[in-house]
């Protein structure tokens, strides 16, 4: 009469998953677990601002922006203000996003005018694509004081007109000749200077929010998978 004995010995594996950010950080399971990583690793930073600091939600909403950007996620976040829970891009990005995009064969210019007491009055962006020029719309100080961004507390308008029709006219040249670089958000003098009541990025983060708690026990990106193997079969019998 004999038994079998089986030991066996476990293995671990490291098994890498891959990730494809070209199809966002929604484009498959490896994507959303490693932009959950980044998202929790930067929201630990001190150095990043206020609105992304402990907030892994809106850490994820910067990452997936700038991997449609195909840029910096901390370049992101030091530029994408949240202003009473709205987005809002610094003007200064726009521009340089512009004049970094390669779209035009030079940098934004602007063409500006003075009024009668030598006070800057409009600005229009404009540039070149190909030899063909390429206009923005012509921000005036007229425009400014019937949409209301003159009248506000503290607006900057009335201090720095001229820096003010720069910033303006940048941002309308660029959601209107590029709107791919903008993603729809408006800058943050916009935002502080109209009424926003819609959009599009408080979804997104509400998604984002969802898609945490609902993934919240997923797993690491590096996991160790265990695999038995039957070795040392011993074979032993009774005489």
């Amino acid at each position: 009469m004999g038994a079998d004995i089986t030991e066996s010995k476990e293995t671990k594996v490291a098994v890498q998953h891959i990730t494809d950010f070209s199809k966002g950080i929604f484009g498959s399971s490896d994507n959303w677990i490693m932009a959950g990583q980044m998202a929790q690793a930067l929201s630990k930073s001190t150095i990043v601002p206020k609105d992304y600091q402990n907030n892994q939600a809106n850490a994820m909403v910067a990452i997936e922006i700038a991997n449609r950007l195909r840029t910096s996620p901390l370049m992101v976040m030091q530029n994408l203000h949240v202003i009473q829970g709205r987005p809002s891009w610094s003007a200064q990005f726009l521009i340089a996003s512009v004049n970094a995009s390669g779209k035009y064969d030079m940098e934004l210019q602007y063409e500006e005018k003075q009024d009668k007491t030598g006070k800057a009055f409009s600005c229009k962006c404009w540039t070149t694509k190909d030899g063909r020029r390429v206009d923005g719309i012509e921000i005036t100080m007229d425009m400014a004081r019937d949409e209301g961004w003159l009248g506000k507390n503290g607006s900057k308008w009335k201090t720095m007109p001229q820096v003010m029709l720069r910033y303006r006219a940048a941002s309308f040249f660029a959601r209107m000749n590029c709107p791919e670089l903008t993603l729809g958000f408006y800058t943050q003098d916009e935002v502080v200077d109209g009424d926003f009541k819609e959009y599009p990025l408080e979804e997104m983060r509400q998604s984002v929010e969802y898609e945490i708690d609902a993934n919240a026990n997923s797993e690491d990106f590096v996991e160790e998978v265990t695999e038995e193997n039957d070795t040392d079969q011993v074979e032993k019998s009774d005489g």
